[in-house]
């Protein structure tokens, strides 16, 4: 069965294809047109629908999230499938015109869109609690699941307070003078390590009045009120204290919350699943994960630009009956082909090669940064070795250049890394992994200084021999230097969508201090040298 799977409206639009259960193409809007959280699904629309492999015409369903854009996908009973979901069912199904047929549709409440990604990552198993904590969705700013056979229950609706959902990073983020994009809370978490939990900071937001997630005009007065109090001065020494203080709540929240509706098994808690944005708060996941002693599944695309998957598996698994095939991270487009990375070089004025692994290794043991991308790219937000910047996190002044000089970001901020699965346990034995880079870990004293955050911890990808180029990059790298990773951020300029293709990589970075450009088979030098 073909199903056309979108999230048509909003930020992080996207659209996705499955063919038979298997997602076989998938694109998020930014990637095609630069633009981050484009909202113009109409462009990824068209995209996948021209493919090469994707049959239009043998759409037989359309699964689309809420809220839907009604001028990309014409719904006779649009308004009577809102009315339902505002009453709270967690699906419609009906029919739409889709280039010009009708075909049969189900209009997916988004929260339940979010919880079906994650329990798909959690393998559906029965009695699976599943959390989605985000800014804003269709009902709720927060919502319980759990999976009970063939079903997705509905738990409870906004189970979190105010300071335990995306709703609240956004307010401290304004607060701060950060503004309210959808990019700020990541901007504002990195400011915690450089802070620590204040008793009085924690007291006034414990007392904020509970009505300023719905009510904004009041959230307006409160932080109206609390910018006048000296702890809430938007210098950068009292914000951290500020956002160490908020993480601690967040955290205790959501901690609280699943805790008291966990399954307890003979072996402790039942299965655990996050959706929605705030599962990419590495801190909490990660204390989350320590304190129920148990792995967490968490979809690496578990904000908004997941719904381009996750309606999709909804239909198939809670409508239709059918069990979709897990989903791979590197669904995002297609891998380029070689004439047009050739062509995009020759624009540029750069010498093509061959991949040479050991040219690539040379590059980064003498300090040089590798603007690395391989076949169809990560979904989500997370670089993770298919469209990467890469550099050793042992040469002094590294992240400097990286964050601040190549991606302008702020300062503060600290990078990823990525590490081979058998050396990340030969460091953390008995720890879990983290194939999605959505955990942290202490880092021992010495390990990649350049990518330790002043507290100690980095976000680690592990890596597994699966990926066999960067894992082999990876073991060539450790012998030739004695580092056990590479530092691993995301492939893009400042203020641009991660690129796409060699021609935007290039457009970000062709004057810069990358040092050496990876297309997958073909490799260039920035000078033209070696």
């Amino acid at each position: 069965m073909k199903v056309l799977s979108l999230h048509s409206a909003g930020h992080d639009t996207g659209v996705g294809y499955f063919e038979d259960g298997r997602l076989a193409f998938a694109v998020e809007t930014e990637r095609l047109t630069r633009v981050k959280h484009d909202h113009r699904s109409d462009i990824a629309l068209r995209h996948v629908l021209s493919q090469p492999g994707v049959d239009a015409d043998g759409i037989a369903l359309v699964a689309v999230s809420t809220p839907v854009r009604s001028a990309l996908l014409k719904i006779p009973d649009l308004d009577e499938a809102m009315r339902r979901i505002q009453a709270g069912a967690p699906h419609h199904r009906t029919v739409c015109e889709l280039l010009g047929r009708r075909v049969e549709c189900v209009v997916v409440t988004h929260e339940v869109s979010h919880a079906a990604l994650a329990a798909h990552y959690a393998g559906h198993e029965d009695g699976t609690l599943v959390l989605v904590n985000e800014g804003r969705g269709q009902l709720t700013r927060s919502s319980l699941f759990r999976v009970d056979g063939t079903e997705l229950t509905w738990l409870a609706k906004d189970p979190l307070p105010w300071y335990g959902n995306g709703f609240g990073w956004t307010a401290i983020g304004h607060l701060l003078g950060f503004g309210k994009s959808p990019s700020v809370a990541g901007k504002v978490m990195a400011l915690g390590g450089y802070g620590s939990p204040d008793p009085a900071v924690r007291e006034q937001l414990a007392a904020v009045d509970p009505r300023v997630m719905h009510d904004l005009g009041l959230a307006e007065e409160v932080r109206a009120r609390l910018a006048l109090r000296p702890e809430f001065a938007p210098e950068f020494e009292t914000a951290a204290h500020v956002v160490a203080t908020f993480q601690e709540l967040f955290t205790e929240a959501v901690h609280a919350v699943l805790d008291r509706y966990a399954t307890r098994t003979a072996t402790g808690v039942g299965p655990l699943a996050l959706g929605g944005g705030c599962a990419l708060n590495i801190v909490a996941n990660s204390a989350l994960r320590t304190a129920f002693g148990r792995d967490l599944a968490i979809p690496p695309a578990c904000g908004d630009a997941g719904h381009l998957a996750g309606a999709g598996v909804y239909a198939l698994t809670y409508v239709l009956g059918q069990r979709p095939d897990p989903v791979g991270v590197y669904g995002n487009g297609t891998g380029e082909a070689r004439s047009d990375v050739l062509d995009a070089l020759g624009a540029a004025g750069l010498t093509p090669r061959e991949y040479d692994a050991g040219a690539v290794v040379r590059v980064l043991a003498e300090g040089g940064v590798v603007a690395y991308s391989q076949g169809a790219a990560e979904l989500g937000p997370r670089a993770l070795g298919h469209r990467s910047l890469l550099g050793s996190p042992a040469v002094p002044g590294m992240r400097k250049r990286m964050s601040e000089e190549l991606k302008r970001r702020e300062w503060y901020r600290p990078l990823g890394a990525v590490m081979r699965e058998e050396r990340f346990a030969e460091l953390f034995p008995g720890a879990h992994p983290s194939p999605y880079m959505l955990f942290e870990y202490l880092l021992p004293e010495g390990t990649a200084p350049e990518a330790r955050h002043v507290n100690g911890t980095c976000r680690v990808q592990t890596l597994g021999p699966g990926e066999r180029r960067l894992h082999g990059l990876l073991a060539a790298f450790e012998a030739a230097t004695g580092v056990p990773a590479l530092i691993n951020t995301s492939l893009n300029g400042p203020g641009r969508a991660i690129a796409h293709t060699a021609a935007q990589v290039l457009e970000d970075f062709a004057d810069s201090g990358v040092d050496l450009y990876v297309f997958d088979e073909v490799m260039a030098h920035r000078d033209g040298s070696r």
